[in-house]
């Protein structure tokens, strides 16, 4: 891999779940739908992220992402490379925090490797998870009180497909399932909705406001 590549890749790696949500909730999805301790059986195991290549673990608390990435670069493309810089026999990577080793295989090209992990999903009092008509719900609760929703769903071939939240083409369709609040600022548009489960399972199952994010194959259905 070049070395202008691998930033595109770390945010793409790192960006799941840390871009802002368009539509916000005021409470874990569905409301009255009790909390889970732990993910379904039938969703744990290791999974490839047709997206960007990277390794994702379903165990009983956690998702994680990880990926072993290996690099090849001349001096001059690392100069030019905002976000990356060497200091004597380390590459550093501002995005990651992280020296990592490098090797000069002459006087203008080094090459290293590096293994990366992310903790996506993570069962605990910020982060809900609820099981609903077959799907896994994610809540994440942002800084402000509200809640991010995402869903996982499983199809026949125990292939994950993850659903994170869009802005609606039509925000009087959404105004007509559940009441809307404009709480956008300068820099985002967002909106936050409180359905009840009625009208959760008719955003659901319409999609109105879930749009499909990352494709999960199955690989091993053990951890």
């Amino acid at each position: 891999m070049k070395i202008h590549d691998l930033l595109p890749l770390l945010l793409l790696l790192l960006g799941v779940f840390s871009c802002e949500p368009p539509v916000v909730f005021t409470e874990a999805q569905p409301d009255v739908v009790p909390s889970s301790t732990h993910f379904q059986k039938t969703y744990q195991g290791i999974y490839l992220c047709t997206g960007d290549s990277a390794t994702v673990r379903i165990g009983e608390k956690t998702i994680i992402k990880e990926r072993h990435i290996q690099f090849e670069s001349t001096l001059d493309e690392i100069k030019e490379t905002k976000g990356i810089y060497i200091d004597g026999e380390y590459l550093y990577i501002e995005e990651l925090d992280l020296p990592v080793p490098i090797e000069y295989l002459d006087g203008e090209i080094v090459t290293g490797s590096f293994f990366i992990a992310d903790t996506l999903f993570q069962i605990g009092p910020k982060q809900v998870l609820k099981y609903y008509k077959g799907h896994q719900v994610l809540n994440r609760k942002l800084e402000n009180k509200h809640w991010e929703t995402s869903i996982l769903s499983k199809d026949e071939q125990g292939n994950l497909t993850l659903w994170t939240t869009q802005l609606p083409e039509d925000l009087d369709q959404l105004k007509a399932i559940t009441p809307v609040e404009d709480v956008s600022t300068p820099e985002h548009t967002r909106y936050l909705i409180s359905p009840n489960i009625a009208e959760f399972r008719k955003l659901l199952d319409s999609k109105l406001i879930f749009e499909v994010c990352d494709y999960f194959e199955r690989m091993d259905p053990s951890i």
